[in-house]
């Protein structure tokens, strides 16, 4: 069977598009939209005499919620036409299971292949770091909630369903079997002590909760500490921090399954993302990795210093609840 070319894949995307039940005039000009160009130019695009670029192909996937991978009929076919797989937005605790499953099978992936390595951006507290604690976990469902549904609703564990729980509970126990080198900030933990300060001040949570979550972040902390120390898991797989001034990257990770396989992970929205395995986005994700890599200071047993600023500036923040 003929291997597709990129020009052969695209009018092939742009036929699904334009499959759609909302009729071609109207598709043509959310198209136009979309992309930000003239009729003329997505006329090119879409016949492939223009390729898309990176960007707007995940554009495309982002706002029609489409698959890219899957359009892809044959595995052997070109991998420079992998792009992406996109996830849908977050508009109840539906999605939110749909996220947590789709998370346990990426992690599940790389743990039956030796050697797996995950390499995350910690702009922000990696949900898999709490996902095993009831109220902090139980804090973000409500916080994903919250941004789609617009209302004051107050906080209350007992709103979300046990299953998210469960499967939460499980992405934390995975994380802890893979081998992971994690980027961090002194702010890394703001934005998470930032929304629990808020929906304190603004009395959407009881004072025992509060206090619940405090004292899971300083689990939490105590935890990433002890990794940092042994250089190891929980489950004594290897483990890293990078201890960084400034993050680049926006928020993900990568997934480095084999030699030749990686897949760059990334957040575009909320906590929906892009899958991609495209070798031009995982490259520069790399290069962005070895960067920070190289401008950080790497936190050890023999950095006793490094860690006890890192552990004293949080903890203080988390005190100060």
């Amino acid at each position: 069977m003929a291997m597709y070319t990129p020009n052969e894949f695209q009018t092939q995307l742009f036929d699904e598009i334009f499959s759609s039940t909302k009729g071609k005039r109207k598709i043509t000009a959310e198209l136009m939209e979309v992309l930000g160009c003239s009729r003329a130019s997505l006329y090119r695009k879409r016949t492939g005499t223009t390729p898309l670029t990176t960007d707007e192909l995940i554009r495309l996937a982002d706002h029609f919620s489409l698959s890219i991978d899957a359009l892809r009929k044959n595995t052997e076919e070109n991998s420079l036409v992998v792009v992406c797989t996109t996830l849908p937005p977050i508009k109840g605790y539906d999605d939110i299971d749909f996220y947590l499953e789709n998370t346990r099978l990426n992690l599940n992936a790389a743990l039956k292949i030796p050697g797996a390595q995950l390499y995350f951006i910690a702009k922000e507290v990696p949900i898999y770091r709490y996902m095993d604690r009831p109220t902090l976990s139980a804090f973000r469902f409500y916080l994903w909630n919250l941004e789609h549904l617009r209302r004051n609703d107050r906080f209350d564990p007992s709103h979300a369903p046990n299953i998210l729980f469960e499967k939460g509970k499980e992405l934390s126990q995975l994380s802890r079997q893979l081998k992971v080198t994690e980027f961090w900030t002194l702010s890394s933990f703001d934005n998470l002590i930032n929304q629990i300060q808020y929906i304190k001040r603004v009395k959407m949570a009881s004072d025992r909760l509060v206090a619940a979550m405090k004292n899971e972040l300083e689990g939490v902390l105590e935890e990433l500490v002890q990794d940092i120390k042994k250089q190891q898991t929980s489950q004594g797989q290897p483990y890293q921090m990078t201890l960084c001034d400034y993050l680049t990257i926006n928020d993900g990770a990568l997934l480095e399954i084999t030699d030749h396989h990686s897949v760059a992970l990334f957040s575009y929205s909320s906590i929906n993302y892009l899958k991609s395995s495209n070798p031009n986005i995982v490259d520069a994700f790399k290069r962005g990795l070895r960067y920070h890599r190289m401008q950080g200071e790497v936190l050890d047993g023999l950095n006793s210093e490094g860690i006890h600023k890192f552990q004293e500036t949080i903890r203080a923040k988390i005190n100060a609840l």
